[in-house]
């Protein structure tokens, strides 16, 4: 009887785990203390996104300027003030979310050649927003 009940619960266990994935298509990694995730290509990624954003407090957008076309596979570099890099990634889509310590940061972003960098400082209890937008092409 043991044996029937886990050859049941088994197949519907590894169905969910499934269905979970699908619905949640986001891959949150972490490099040293810096937990982030990347994405937001296509409409269900993009509501996956809108829904944890509030679990990280440096959010950042990348998009080309006029039409606001999202922009993916960026290189991306998180630093702190001292410039002591703390991510480093190419990113999933146009947005990135990353949970860091209150402090100053320098966030870079490459596009094609061209570099753009923008200060962040995170307060503890709230989340800090930055656009990059490269001209079009």
């Amino acid at each position: 009887m043991k044996k029937l009940r886990y050859t049941l619960i088994l197949p519907c266990f590894l169905f969910s785990l499934h269905a979970f994935a699908d619905e949640y298509p986001l891959n949150p990694q972490t490099q040293g203390d810096v937990t982030f995730v990347s994405g937001g290509i296509g409409e269900d990624e993009r509501n996956a996104m809108k829904t944890i954003k509030g679990d990280y407090n440096l959010n950042l957008l990348f998009a080309a300027k006029g039409s606001g076309e999202f922009a993916a596979g960026l290189n991306v570099r998180i630093a702190d003030a001292k410039g002591n890099v703390l991510v480093e990634t190419v990113t999933d889509g146009p947005y990135l979310f990353a949970r860091l310590k209150p402090g100053n940061y320098i966030v870079t972003a490459e596009k094609d050649g061209k570099v753009m960098r923008q200060k962040a400082r995170i307060g503890n209890n709230r989340a800090t927003s930055l656009s990059f937008y490269w001209p079009q092409e």
